[in-house]
C-alpha cells in the first residue's frame, strides 16, 4: 500500500504523475499520452487485474475529464468507452472531447486545467487492489475519484468499480444539509439521475446476480427512482445494466452515522462504511455487495480538509465531498466527508 502528496501544474501532469505512482506500486501503464506533444485529446489508462480504466480529456483548456471502465485493453489505437466490455459510461462519440459533451457523462466535472495546489494519491496493490485519487482544485475545494475491486460480500463474479465526481455548477443544487440528489461522488445511491445523464454514475462489474440477465455485466449506481430503463441504461454492447443503490449517501447507516458531530479532542470520530447495495427489481430484494476498501464516511464537524486523523492503529485523511460548511457558496457540501486510510509502507 502507498500514499503520495504534491502538487500538479494540471490535468497531464496530475496523470502524469499518477501513473508513476501506480506503475511503482505494480499497475500497468496501457497508454498515456499528455494531449501536447502527441495529439489534442489527452489519453490516460492503467489496469491491474480485472481492473481496467482510462480516461480522456481535451487537451486545449481542460476543464472535465471523462473516466470509462471496462474489463480489457485492446491497444493504445483504441479509444477509451471502446475496449473490451465497456461498462457504457463516459464520453465516447465522434464529435471532440470538449467540455459540452463530457458533461453528462462519467467525469470528474470542473476540474479545470490546473495548477493544482495538492493533490493526494490512496492505493493498495494486494486484493482488493484500488487508486482513490483527491485533488484539491483551488482553496478549500476538491474533486475525487478512483477505481479498483470492492471487499466483497460472499461470492459472486465480479467487484471492480469505477466512480468520477459530479456536481451541477452554482448555487442553485444546495440544500439545507447539503447537495442535491444531482450530485455525485464515490459509489454514490443517492444520485438521482435522468435518462439523459444515466451515465454520469459509477459503475460496478457484476455477473450472474439474481434477476440479472445472462449476458450483463454492469450494475450503475443511483438513486431508486432512476429505476426507468433507456437507451443510456446499456453498456457499450447493448446489454441492460441493474441498479446498484446504498453506498456513499444513501441507505439505512449513511443518513444517520453521516450526521453524527464529531469531537477529535474526546476521541469521538463515528465513521461509516460505504457499503453499495444490489437491488433485484424482478423479484424485490436486495444484496448488499460489499464495502469500498479502506474509505469512510464522516462528518467534517470540528475537522479541516486534509486533517489526519486516528481510528484504532490506523491513520486516515479526511476532505469535504466538495467544499466544506454552510455558506452558499460553489461546491459547497455542508459536513460531508471522506476518510481515506493512509499508508506510507
Amino acid at each position: 500500500m502507498a500514499y503520495e502528496t504534491s502538487t500538479a501544474s494540471g490535468m497531464g501532469d496530475l496523470l502524469s504523475k499518477l501513473s508513476t505512482f501506480a506503475v511503482a506500486n505494480g499497475w500497468t501503464e496501457d497508454h498515456i499520452d499528455d494531449g501536447v506533444t502527441v495529439s489534442t485529446e489527452g489519453i490516460f489508462a492503467l489496469s491491474k487485474g480485472d481492473v481496467y480504466v482510462s480516461m480522456k480529456y481535451a487537451a486545449d483548456s481542460p476543464n472535465h475529464m471523462s473516466l470509462h471502465q471496462a474489463l480489457g485493453f485492446i491497444n493504445t489505437s483504441t479509444d477509451p468507452g471502446d475496449h473490451t466490455d465497456d461498462s457504457g459510461n463516459g464520453y465516447n462519440g465522434a464529435s471532440p472531447y470538449a467540455d459540452a459533451s463530457l458533461d453528462d457523462e462519467r467525469c470528474v466535472n470542473d476540474l479545470g486545467d490546473g495548477p493544482y495546489p495538492s493533490y493526494h494519491f490512496f492505493e493498495k496493490d494486494s486484493s482488493p487492489a484500488y487508486i482513490h485519487v483527491v485533488v484539491q482544485q483551488e482553496t478549500d475545494v476538491y474533486r475525487h475519484f478512483g477505481f479498483g475491486t470492492l471487499d466483497k460480500f460472499n461470492d459472486w463474479t465480479g467487484g471492480e468499480y469505477c466512480y468520477g465526481h459530479y456536481h451541477a455548477t452554482g448555487t442553485s443544487g444546495l440544500t439545507a444539509t447539503g447537495v442535491s440528489t444531482g450530485h455525485s461522488v464515490l459509489l454514490d445511491g443517492l444520485n438521482a439521475i435522468s435518462s439523459a445523464t444515466a451515465r454520469r454514475c459509477a459503475t460496478i462489474h457484476a455477473e450472474s446476480l439474481p434477476g440479472q440477465g445472462g449476458s450483463e455485466k454492469w450494475l450503475q449506481v443511483c438513486g431508486l427512482t432512476s429505476m426507468t430503463n433507456s437507451a443510456n441504461w446499456t453498456d457499450s454492447a447493448g446489454e441492460d445494466k441493474q441498479v446498484c443503490s446504498g453506498g456513499f449517501r444513501a441507505g439505512i447507516v449513511a443518513p444517520h452515522l453521516g450526521n453524527f458531530v464529531v469531537d477529535p479532542t474526546t476521541g469521538f470520530l463515528p465513521t461509516y462504511a460505504i457499503e453499495p447495495v444490489y437491488v433485484d427489481a424482478t423479484n424485490s430484494f436486495a444484496y448488499p455487495l460489499g464495502q469500498l476498501p479502506d474509505v469512510l464516511g464522516i462528518s467534517m464537524h470540528n475537522l479541516t480538509p486534509g486533517q489526519e486523523i486516528t481510528l484504532g492503529a490506523d491513520t486516515y485523511v479526511v476532505f469535504p465531498a466538495g467544499r466544506r460548511g454552510t455558506a452558499l457558496l460553489d461546491w459547497r457540501t455542508y459536513y460531508q466527508g471522506i476518510a481515506y486510510k493512509k499508508v506510507t509502507a
